[in-house]
């Protein structure tokens, strides 16, 4: 056979095997195949970043749409939810699932385009041709009315499902036969959201609720049988992922552990090498982040420079006020007038003022807030405040002072990219800040611990300069 018409054949076989199969992924590895073949009703999958759970989540949801899983019977449809805490992420295991064979077996109309898929307004979509014809697909995100409704046969979520939500779809499951999957990676944030179905897993009377763990290792991350064997991550970025994790986090985030650790510091990074001399460039923007209290010495504030933004940011922290004692907002803000005086700053030369939401004292007093602080500045510095349009004579930031975001995940999300940028060694503490570097030294993730006040007025101000949010 001459070589173009080899060539030809190649093509040939090529283009056939995508109209069946997609671009996705045909070999898998061994924690992938024990996904497929579970023999539980409900399968517990948790384990590291990057070990593929959500193209795991798509080849699952692709296999029970044509009922091709061990425990599915041939020939009948079979309806699957498909679920996520956001749409965005449900876009994700969705761009994968369209990469396969089964974005052909949707109506002419149904597409994924930009992180969802598109064609119809409902997200219920009906499976018109292939093996699985005559079955459902159901998207919805935690709190989606598409959750509710008939009865379904598979469940699949990417995240940890609410226990309001597992106890609104679990009873759909009976008298179908019906299984459960539930993915995810343990964090500070989540482990405990999974605490209803760990006994379920552990208690030797349920047998029928099992899991599956997931480690990084080189094994978890290379697909099997083809004639050469190739990971997706080498030994040494496994390795670089682990460094840059914090302590409470780290077994977690490598699928060594379901619970965070309570006995290390959180910023493994952290040292004495990133203490030292702070010499931004001039004209580098410059910030204060406030975390109120009324607990002695928990008012502070932080001066920061940060340079750049996302991975080329550069932070150097400049000072820092430590309330001494139960502190009023008077005494607040001569402390932070100044700490910008040491460093040859005035009032407008800051660009940007972050305080935290008000905080109402207790029965000793110290109620806190920016507006009362952006009022005893104004006094400080000579205004009259019991005049109207006091404020209008404020600089322009501070008039405008906004309070930080906050969300779930949003403290760990904070502390990863202040974590991380201690890994990259691009923040710079100066000696100065001695509570903050002993804060940053000894936080071991408690909500309640003293040494989070100096961390969170540091992140306030740090993480959305960084991210070059404006508010």
């Amino acid at each position: 056979m001459n070589r173009p018409r080899r060539r030809s054949l190649l093509i040939d076989k090529r283009v056939r095997r995508t109209e069946v199969f997609g671009n996705a992924p045909t070999r898998w590895t061994d924690a992938q195949q024990r996904v497929f073949s579970s023999s539980y009703r409900i399968t517990v999958v948790w384990g590291a970043n990057g070990v593929g759970k959500s193209v795991t989540c798509a080849e699952l949801a692709t296999r029970a749409l044509e009922g091709s899983l061990p425990w599915q019977r041939p020939g009948r449809a079979y309806t699957v939810i498909l679920a996520g805490n956001t749409w965005t992420q449900l876009g994700s295991t969705l761009a994968y699932m369209w990469r396969g064979r089964a974005r052909s077996w949707f109506g002419e109309r149904i597409r994924y385009s930009g992180g969802s898929l598109r064609g119809q307004r409902l997200a219920v979509y009906d499976v018109v041709r292939g093996p699985g014809a005559g079955g459902e697909l159901r998207l919805g995100t935690f709190t989606a009315e598409n959750l509710a409704g008939p009865r379904a046969d598979v469940v699949i979520s990417d995240e940890p499902l609410p226990e309001g939500v597992y106890n609104e779809l679990w009873p759909r499951l009976f008298g179908r036969n019906g299984r459960m999957y539930i993915f995810y990676t343990p964090t500070l944030g989540t482990a405990h959201k999974l605490d209803y179905l760990w006994e379920k897993v552990d208690d030797p009377n349920t047998p029928w609720a099992g899991e599956i763990t997931i480690p990084l290792t080189l094994e978890a991350v290379t697909p099997r049988g083809g004639l050469v064997e190739v990971p997706w991550s080498t030994q040494k970025e496994i390795e670089e992922f682990q460094v840059g994790l914090s302590g409470p986090d780290v077994e977690m985030r490598m699928g060594l552990s379901r619970h965070p650790r309570r006995d290390v510091a959180y910023f493994r990074a952290w040292g004495p090498h990133l203490v030292g001399e702070c010499n931004p460039p001039p004209g580098t923007p410059v910030g204060i982040g406030i975390d109120h209290g009324s607990r002695p010495g928990a008012q502070r504030a932080t001066l920061v420079a940060v340079g750049g933004t996302g991975l080329q940011a550069q932070v150097w922290v400049l000072d820092e006020y430590v309330g001494d004692g139960r502190t009023e907002s008077q005494e607040d803000a001569q402390g932070i007038l100044d700490m910008l005086h040491r460093q040859g700053l005035e009032i407008g030369d800051v660009d940007r003022w972050i305080g935290d939401r008000a905080h109402h004292g207790d029965r000793l007093g110290g109620k806190k807030s920016n507006q009362r602080l952006k009022r005893a500045i104004a006094e400080a510095l000579g205004y009259d405040t019991t005049r109207r349009g006091w404020a209008e004579q404020l600089p322009k930031p501070l008039r405008y002072m906004t309070t930080p975001r906050k969300y779930d995940q949003s403290v760990w999300e904070g502390c990863e990219i202040l974590h991380r940028l201690m890994v990259a060694e691009r923040i710079k503490v100066s000696e100065r800040c001695e509570q903050l570097a002993k804060d940053l030294a000894t936080w071991e993730g408690s909500y309640r611990d003293s040494a989070k006040d100096g961390i969170d007025a540091l992140r306030y101000i740090a993480v959305p300069m960084v991210e070059g949010r404006r508010r």
